[in-house]
């Protein structure tokens, strides 16, 4: 198709958008078509790339299409978010509007919008369609010039479409439609109000959320917003070159939420500040949001503050370290997002109009908003979005969203967190879906001859197997070992071949790059690919051939490798086992066990005693050999770190699903077995992939921990007469093996998770971003590390899968993102790996609120032994081993009165008397006229759990002073071989450690 030139002029404004007097024009040339697509099922001239499965579509059975215009989109984005709002166009007209002019925030919404194919959003190119586009006028204002170049697009879709469908502009000027009215019979213009009333009347949210909107836009056109007490950009600029202010994201102490908050300096903030500032009260934060990306003053050093000792208190000890202090006096980006709030339930009767709301974040300050039904929505937590924060002005503006439904019900907690958490789990889109293979009993799902020839076939060479975790479904990983006649040995990891099924830049490919990771939750999980996928085709279920992508090494008897090989095979998994039933496989269970327990092996009686053999051999090999390899890894320096793993027992037989109880997960040795195995893979592929792609490999890192971060450790080993030395992982790992009391087990599983703690957190990252010497994972002590072995829950593994796949010439390179590109999915998947781990904890914390507030207050299960790792000038930090809880126990009162801990009828009981408290880095002592008691770190006591109730925020533990001595009772100790039927594991890491080794 011709293109017709033309050209376009270009009037040069200023900051204000005021045209430059005797500023030159700018005439650029501008190319105009016919050909330009339409993107409608109803096209009849059979436009271009309608047909593209990755494009959206408008549909052919909605009654009209919506045009809107550059104000709706700009200030009613929200409404046109809303599910009753389909079948939209947007120009290109505007499109640019807001790319320019709405800000960086609006125009990613704008984009996420267009993604869901769903909602049939197309964006259509007015500006290069020939009839379509309007050269702009001779003292034209630019408004009116864009609103007649969308009203001209909608008079091209009526002619283009022959009047099949109704086309309406919406706009929010009712200039607009006294002038476009009545020009063409097939352009409806309305206002969005009119068009809300007269086509949703019933749509009650989205009118809430319209008239939400347009109280607040008049209230920001009537107030000074965001004004004067920020620096100038120019001084903003200067100030971070020269060192003067510090760069960094405003991070509010949950704890301490009114009065302390900390920026950790970033990018090219002042190198020689090594730690974070200080922001004393809301007033220092200046209008900044937990989140923002900041620009903080110093104050003069005479200022400068120590943080808060206290238990979320504001008072500090005159001993502590004072830090660099400061105030925001810029904000660089603001990273506002979805929040969950309630009404106040003070005042809300006596107000209609303006209400503030409480968000469940304790780190966000109250918002106000305008809502006529804060009444009937008091009891419930809703969504808000802010909208602004007025100079002078207590609380920021929003506006109500939706509601999530009444406060404390399970459904509506879960999708709380989900939101808190910026956590997308819609269902996958019809397109999606028909991207997939059927496999059902009228039409299973068969591998394909000629893809099987293409792969290395172990299905009958090699007895493969899997260890899984009870009742799992995604099956990404098998194994498999066996003795070679020349004496060597043969290992093998089996991993699901999800890039077979996933194509590069597929609608699946896309939504799970989006997802970034399947979500566990305590209850239930939302998976990054469909279950047909995840649960069926990908996942190594037994009995059932499956295409997969293996790594196999040769090993002398010293478990050293002698040879690799990468590639993709066909393999039949004859056993699925868990865990539980593996070690005991290994501890010599009878063979009438393993029958019992390995439904493999049941109604099966051919050669059985053979298959048994077979099968504990296979086991007690793997085992050994994981020995040796984790065995090498320890004496280069890996950390065996500790985690905090709770089960929660739901019996799903119920239709509440009540929890039964919350426990820690046994560790067993079958576990490191399987960690080791999958480490051993990882780190392999990682030297491949790295040596292929030295500067476009997904690695992950995980960098040196600060040393001003063990502090805590050291302290908790030195009352017991132990060194920790920090220089390196290999001087840690050492040191963290010495520090055993017989008779204390507590104790080095504490000095552990007090060390994993002090870690920094692993991530992802592309090779030609980072320098080669900053390559190395520190926890693992490993000079290569990446994540292989998850494609079905990582989309992380599946790039990695197609570098590897690429590197042994199994498939093209030509789709493999670049090193820019790949450091940016990177990016996407850190923060929503740790958006996943972050709710998963989340979901934990309620079931554990759940289970502990269905108890009477004097069940036996809320007293538990707890061990003081830390001290405060108020309180004790204390783990609670029994259900691998940490929380604060307080031994002053705001009233200034102390616990003692005393004994009435054989029955300890705490009184609060008048006192003081005098605490040191490592103990606190108890001072009343009755005596003196002493706490310090490593102490036993106990505790009552009990459930803080809230109305806005989350149910949360709180754990009270029982008794000043250890908790001895037998009747609350756990068998740790007690297994109860529908146990769902839920991991709960301290931090981002725990989750390298799966």
């Amino acid at each position: 198709m011709p293109l017709e030139k033309t050209e376009k002029l270009v009037r040069l404004c200023n900051a204000q958008g005021k045209r430059i007097s005797g500023a030159l024009q700018v005439v650029r040339e501008h190319y105009l078509r016919e050909d330009v697509p339409c993107f409608s099922a109803l096209c009849l001239a059979g436009c271009q790339n309608i047909q593209d499965p990755l494009l959206p579509i408008l549909a052919d059975n909605l009654t009209h299409y919506l045009v809107p215009d550059c104000g709706v989109v700009a200030e009613y984005l929200e409404v046109l978010e809303d599910e009753n709002i389909q079948g939209v166009i947007l120009t290109k007209t505007v499109v640019q509007h807001i790319q320019r002019e709405g800000g960086r925030r609006l125009y990613n919404r704008l984009q996420n919008l267009m993604k869901i194919p769903s909602k049939g959003v197309v964006t259509f190119p007015n500006e290069f369609q020939k009839y379509a586009y309007c050269p702009r006028q001779p003292n034209e204002s630019t408004s009116a010039w864009k609103t007649r170049n969308v009203y001209s697009a909608c008079e091209w879709y009526v002619n283009h479409l022959a009047s099949q469908i109704a086309i309406v502009m919406l706009t929010t000027d009712d200039k607009v439609v006294d002038d476009y009215m009545l020009r063409n019979p097939g352009v409806h213009v309305l206002t969005l109000k009119k068009y809300l009333d007269a086509f949703l009347p019933k749509a009650k949210g989205v009118h809430e959320l319209y008239e939400s909107l347009t109280s607040s836009l008049h209230a920001s056109a009537t107030n000074d917003v965001d004004q004067t007490t920020y620096l100038s950009s120019e001084a903003i600029q200067s100030g971070i070159k020269t060192g003067i202010l510090v760069q960094g994201t405003l991070n509010v102490n949950k704890h301490n939420a009114m009065h302390e908050a900390f920026v950790r300096p970033s990018g090219a903030s002042n190198r020689a500040l090594q730690e974070d500032v200080l922001l004393v009260g809301s007033s220092a934060r200046n209008r900044a949001i937990h989140g923002d990306l900041v620009v903080t003053e110093l104050l003069p050093k005479h200022l400068w503050r120590p943080r808060s000792c206290d238990l979320k208190e504001n008072k500090t000890d005159g001993g502590e370290r004072v830090m660099p202090t400061g105030r925001v006096v810029g904000v660089l980006q603001r990273r506002w997002r979805d929040y969950v709030a309630s009404f106040e339930v003070d005042n809300q009767k006596r107000r209609v109009g303006k209400v503030l709301v409480v968000p469940m974040d304790w780190r966000i300050p109250k918002i106000r908003i305008s809502t006529t039904q804060a009444e009937a929505l008091r009891s419930h937590r809703i969504i808000v979005r802010l909208d602004n924060w007025e100079v002078g002005s207590q609380y920021p503006n929003g506006h109500f969203v939706r509601s999530l439904g009444p406060a404390g019900q399970v459904e509506t907690e879960i999708s709380a967190i989900l939101i808190e958490h910026n956590l997308q789990v819609p269902p996958f889109a019809d397109g999606l879906m028909s991207e997939m293979p059927v496999n059902t009993d009228s039409n299973p799902w068969v591998m394909a001859e000629s893809e099987v020839k293409t792969r290395r076939d172990l299905r009958q060479s090699h007895l493969v197997f899997s260890i899984d975790p009870k009742g799992c479904e995604d099956v990404d990983d098998a194994l498999s070992i066996r003795h070679l006649s020349n004496g060597k040995m043969e290992l093998g990891v089996h991993i699901a071949d999800v890039t077979h099924f996933v194509a590069a830049n597929s609608l699946t490919d896309l939504e799970a790059k989006q997802r970034a990771t399947t979500v566990y939750l305590a209850d239930r999980r939302y998976d990054m690919l469909p279950a047909v996928l995840s649960a069926d085709l990908c996942s190594l279920l037994s009995g059932v051939d499956r295409y997969a992508v293996s790594v196999i090494w040769t090993l002398d008897q010293d478990c050293q490798v002698l040879d690799v090989w990468y590639g993709r095979t066909v393999i039949h998994s004859s056993y699925k086992l868990f865990y539980e039933m593996a070690q005991s496989i290994h501890d010599g269970a009878a063979d009438e066990e393993i029958i019992e327990n390995v439904p493999e092996l049941q109604n099966n009686p051919d050669h059985l005693k053979k298959k048994i053999s077979e099968l504990r051999s296979a086991v007690n090999s793997l085992m050994s050999t994981a020995r040796k390899i984790q065995a090498r890894r320890t004496r280069q320096g890996a950390l065996q770190l500790e985690g905090v793993e709770v089960q929660v027992q739901i019996d799903k037989t119920s239709a509440q699903q009540n929890i039964t109880d919350v426990i820690p997960k046994e560790a067993l040795e079958i576990h490191e077995t399987i960690a080791e195995c999958m480490i051993f893979a990882n780190h392999w592929v990682a030297k491949k992939i790295c040596e292929t792609y030295p500067n476009q490999a997904l690695l992950r890192h995980h960098p040196l921990p600060r040393q001003e971060d063990f502090g805590r450790l050291q302290s908790c080993a030195s009352v017991r007469g132990f060194s920790i030395n920090t220089t390196d992982n290999k001087t840690l790992a050492e040191s963290l093996d010495r520090c055993v009391i017989d008779g204390d087990a507590t104790f080095n599983k504490l000095l552990r998770s007090l060390a994993t703690q002090a870690m920094s957190n692993a991530s992802y990252f592309s090779t030609g971003a980072l320098a080669r010497d900053q390559f190395f994972h520190y926890g693992l002590a490993l000079p290569y590390y990446t994540h292989f072995t998850s494609p079905i829950r990582r989309y992380a593994d599946i790039l990695v899968h197609r570098q590897l796949l690429a590197a042994v010439k199994t498939a093209a390179d030509d789709n493999l993102p670049s090193c820019n590109a790949l450091q940016e999915m990177a990016e996407h998947i850190n923060s929503k790996h740790k958006m996943s781990q972050d709710a998963q904890k989340e979901s934990v914390r309620l079931f554990q609120c759940l289970y502990f507030a269905s108890k009477p207050e004097d069940d036996d299960c809320r007293l538990a032994d707890a061990v003081i790792f830390t001290v405060r000038a108020n309180g004790l930090l204390v783990f609670v081993p029994r259900y691998g809880l940490r929380g604060a126990v307080y031994l002053r009162q705001k009233d200034g009165m102390v616990a003692l801990c005393q004994e009435q009828g054989g029955c300890p009981v705490v009184q609060w008397v008048g006192g003081s408290l005098r605490a040191s880095e490592t103990s606190v002592s108890v001072n009343t006229p009755f005596g003196d008691q002493h706490y310090k770190l490593m102490d036993h006591i106990t505790v009552c759990i009990t459930v803080q109730e809230s109305h806005a925020h989350s149910q949360e533990l709180r754990m009270q002073l029982h008794s000043n001595q250890p908790f001895t009772s037998a009747a609350a100790q756990v068998d740790p071989k007690h297994q109860k039927a529908h146990i769902i594991e839920v991991n709960c890491f301290l931090c981002e450690m725990g989750s390298s080794y799966h």
